[in-house]
């Protein structure tokens, strides 16, 4: 538990960022298959899922060397290695758990995928049905669950209305098994700039993509990976950085974001203090932070964002109540929210409760700066900002 008292912020706030986890975990996926040496460089300090995936990727027989904002992969023929104790423990990483799920399908043994509490009430039947589709056996949708491959296939067909992450997932672990993988996707797909990502990242690797209506089309005729990989800042915690900042009437800085076109449009709309519609079709991780920064403006509605419900936690619900808690009001509605304006967070009069789940917490505890009030396993920030709670507590100092 964290106890904060209401803080009297004077401006500018310099605010850093951890390196992205969403570029990291999938650079750590394409270079834990290369034989050679990568070198992958960031700043701050790695997140715990980045720290899951890469724990993972070491049960696979991958070295990573660690050193001060840099590490040194060295990877494995991945249809031969041997993972250690047949099991893949992914820690709170959803992310995780849909990538090795996809990269132990294509092994010729049982391995068991697993992680934490908030993990096994996670649902992957999106990645489990495709890959029951084309030949894996698979004991459950949640976690512990073993898979028992190969999959063999031709043409892969993948739900990309839930999520983008069971499509990442297999484009990171098919792209070295054929010259040609097809891919059908089916459903309105969501959290595009994440699928965008997942292909900016292969087409570096020489990997070319083409696209035909719902089907993709990967090519794999000059397979390199870079020698040097520079990780970004962790921009998905902007809409933090954000709510402190319209909280306390401080700027919040962030510098080196670079020129990354990830998310620059999600961000442009929370930014934006005339917009009260809010499509979080591209971007359901905003949806907490987003909610109290509607309820500090002018309210509105939060639209687009139904696969939100199958985050962490069930971060639609989660969110209505956390508003609540904090003496603050709003509607649940079938993809989203209705949020009234000009509200005042109030300290709550009892212990919030995180329910495991990172951005609920980083939200709480972003509200309680101004409310005061006690958070409960503030700790699950780690998750993606190791520093967060420092970060917040050397506030105090300014």
């Amino acid at each position: 538990m964290i106890i904060l008292k209401p803080m009297k912020l004077s401006g500018p706030v310099e605010w850093n960022l951890p390196p992205s986890k969403s570029h990291m975990i999938r650079w750590l996926a394409i270079t834990s298959q290369n034989e050679k040496e990568t070198i992958i460089k960031f700043n701050g300090e790695p997140g715990d899922d980045i720290k899951s995936m890469k724990k993972c990727m070491e049960s696979f027989g991958v070295k990573v060397f660690e050193t001060d904002n840099k590490w040194k992969i060295r990877g494995v023929n991945l249809l031969e290695s041997d993972i250690r104790d047949n099991i893949l423990d992914c820690g709170n990483s959803g992310t995780t758990a849909n990538f090795v799920t996809a990269m132990a399908s294509l092994l010729d043994k049982v391995v068991t995928v697993d992680g934490d509490d908030s993990l096994r009430n996670r649902d992957f039947s999106e990645i489990n049905n495709t890959l029951t589709t084309n030949g894996a056996s698979i004991t459950s949708n949640k976690p512990p669950f073993t898979i028992t491959g190969p999959i063999s296939f031709h043409r892969i067909l993948v739900n990309t209305e839930i999520s983008s992450q069971p499509l990442s997932s297999l484009i990171m672990a098919l792209h070295k098994i054929k010259k040609e993988i097809i891919i059908e996707c089916t459903g309105k797909s969501v959290s595009r700039d994440y699928s965008e990502l997942t292909f900016e990242i292969i087409k570096k690797c020489g990997i070319s993509v083409e696209r035909r209506d719902n089907t993709i089309i990967l090519k794999n005729n000059n397979l390199k990976i870079p020698e040097i990989i520079e990780i970004p800042q962790e921009i998905s915690l902007i809409p933090i950085a954000i709510l402190m900042s319209e909280l306390h009437d401080v700027e919040f800085i962030i510098d080196k974001l670079g020129e990354s076109s990830f998310l620059s449009d999600s961000i442009k709309m929370i930014k934006d203090k005339e917009k009260n519609i809010l499509d979080l079709r591209d971007c359901s991780d905003f949806i907490t932070p987003a909610a109290a920064i509607l309820a500090i403006r002018r309210g509105g509605k939060i639209i687009g964002a139904k696969h939100a419900k199958g985050k962490e936690s069930n971060r639609i619900e989660k969110t209505a109540g956390l508003l609540k808690v904090f003496g603050m009001n709003c509607e649940i509605t079938e993809d989203g929210l209705i949020i009234e304006g000009k509200q005042k967070p109030k300290k709550p009069e009892n212990p919030v409760e995180t329910h495991l789940d990172h951005r609920i917490a980083m939200t709480a505890v972003a509200l309680a700066t101004f409310t005061g009030g006690e958070i409960l396993n503030p700790e699950i920030s780690k998750i993606t900002d190791p520093m967060f709670i420092r970060k917040i507590l050397d506030l105090v100092g300014d």
